[in-house]
């Protein structure tokens, strides 16, 4: 708690360890586990799957997008425990942080290769969920788990995220926003992962990344340049997404199925339903929509936000019952430990909607009402 606001984080990071997959695949598959063969420390990662370098960062590669050296010397303590759940609590109390919803780092991209064997990319899935589940037990009322699910066979993924909820105890599944072989989200191939998820009562929060993974991705232009494939990556996949399940129809086949748009700002969702709403209204194809894009939005989605400049004009113009709060501990381009008093120094929003952003929202999102 800081200022007298109760504060969860929707989508606060963790490194995860390099032995995490060797310790924790399943005997059948510990052969054949991903091999992180470089520090978590680093920003740069690397990740050997089935004898290949899952592409991102290039080889080469060492020095993260940002110029971390600031919250380098923030995180030293955390990096010197290898960022272990104790280190993490010491960095939500220092932050003000009351509960966080965990997502990974390097297992942000670990699914994005087209060409896995489905059963060992399940097998995947439930090693990072186990270690996560192991993760959380430091202080299960404070860390709460999102699980990773493997796409590369939707039975699989439906089978993850009931165990994850209701034997793990986690709160979310997660995905990136970019889908794997092409396929539109608002395809019948994931509506039984869908009705899955309404079933369970979690949402699926989707996260990109601009430097894990081998899928095409917003900002593909611009090669190994990451700073710009990270301006891009994060909202834009993000847009696309929400196009995708909004006007394809997800939302009116799944009306309790909950939505997070994570870490891609909320400056242009305002715009992006204006003209999702318009579109649809002037159309000559019949829509398989029966409300208005942003009626959707309003209804079933949550998009983060941090201390950004616009966020008064987004309250204003969309009001403040579906954004939620994210620190992106401990990444380089996150405010840590001062991102909350960022937030809190916005005088153009209102105490009550910060009260909103900070904890109701995230609340009502991930079922901790």
């Amino acid at each position: 708690m800081k200022s007298g606001f109760k504060i969860m984080d929707s989508d606060m990071h963790l490194r995860e360890p390099q032995d995490l997959w060797e310790e924790y695949m399943e005997p059948e598959w510990r052969d054949q586990a991903p091999k992180i063969v470089s520090s978590p420390a680093r920003s740069s990662a690397m990740v050997l799957l089935d004898g290949k370098i899952l592409k991102g960062y290039p080889p080469t590669y060492r020095g993260g997008i940002f110029n971390a050296t600031r919250i380098d010397a923030e995180i030293a303590e955390a990096r010197e425990r290898g960022f272990d759940a104790s280190s993490q609590l010491w960095a939500m109390d220092r932050e003000g942080i009351d509960v966080a919803a965990l997502y990974p780092s390097i297992g942000l991209g670990i699914m994005m290769r087209e060409e896995i064997n489905p059963r060992l990319a399940a097998a995947i899935a439930r090693a990072y969920n186990n270690w996560l589940y192991d993760f959380c037990k430091r202080d299960p009322k404070r860390l709460k788990g999102v699980a990773m699910i493997s796409l590369h066979d939707v039975a699989e993924a439906r089978k993850e995220a009931r165990r994850a909820v209701t034997e793990l105890g986690f709160v979310g599944v997660f995905a990136r926003p970019e889908p794997l072989r092409s396929l539109a989200w608002h395809s019948r191939y994931f509506d039984t992962l869908w009705a899955e998820l309404e079933e369970l009562g979690v949402p699926i929060g989707f996260h990109s990344a601009a430097a894990s993974g081998e899928l095409p991705q917003a900002g593909d232009r611009f090669g190994e340049d990451l700073l710009l494939r990270h301006i891009c990556g994060h909202p834009m996949e993000n847009m696309l997404a929400m196009v995708d399940v909004i006007c394809g129809g997800v939302l009116e086949r799944h009306p309790k199925l909950k939505v997070a748009f994570l870490e891609c700002t909320s400056g242009w969702v305002s715009f992006w339903l204006h003209r999702m709403d318009k579109a649809i209204e002037k159309s000559r194809s019949a829509s398989i929509t029966k409300m208005r894009p942003s009626e959707y939005f309003r209804r079933q989605c949550w998009i983060s936000t941090e201390a950004e400049r616009e966020l008064p004009m987004i309250v204003e113009l969309l009001g403040d019952d579906n954004i939620v709060y994210s620190t992106d501990y401990p990444h380089g381009d996150s405010e840590f430990p001062h991102a909350i008093d960022e937030f809190l120094e916005l005088k153009a929003v209102a105490p009550e909607s910060k009260r909103k952003i900070l904890w109701d929202n995230c609340a009502r999102l991930y079922r901790l009402e």
